[in-house]
């Protein structure tokens, strides 16, 4: 199943909300996000002529992807900000749906309980709380 929150990616006054897939498999060293080329379009960045194309190794092999700019990215539950960060955006043209790296989890203070059930919490949640996954959104 995987485990899937709900965020709010900002950039200028553009605004989406939709579903994000934690992908403990995306490591970094910094707080990237991949998110699809309709996304991407939809928030005005792409096309455009100021992108960096950069050379990766993913789960499928050698791909290009492209570094497009920043955002305030906000973890969402039940109507609530949990937490607030800027990210790095990357458009993987790959992928149909957002992708949150290891360290933009940590940042955002997403603890996973279950990746098979689909089951998290929130770093400031009681222990007795358990959040279920959100719905994936594909682009």
């Amino acid at each position: 199943m995987g485990v899937r929150v709900k965020v709010k990616i900002t950039v200028d006054d553009k605004s989406i909300v939709t579903s994000a897939l934690i992908n403990s498999g995306f490591e970094s060293e910094t707080p990237d996000i991949c998110i699809p080329i309709e996304l991407a379009r939809q928030l005005k960045l792409w096309p455009s002529e100021k992108v960096e194309p950069i050379e990766t190794n993913t789960a499928g092999g050698q791909a290009t992807v492209y570094a497009i700019g920043k955002a305030k990215l906000q973890l969402l539950a039940n109507s609530e900000t949990k937490a607030e960060i800027n990210c790095n955006l990357v458009m993987n043209p790959h992928i149909d749906e957002v992708l949150l790296s290891d360290y933009v989890t940590d940042e955002l203070g997403i603890t996973v309980i279950s990746f098979k059930k689909g089951l998290w919490r929130h770093t400031t949640d009681p222990q007795h709380i358990t959040r279920t996954s959100t719905n994936p959104e594909h682009w």
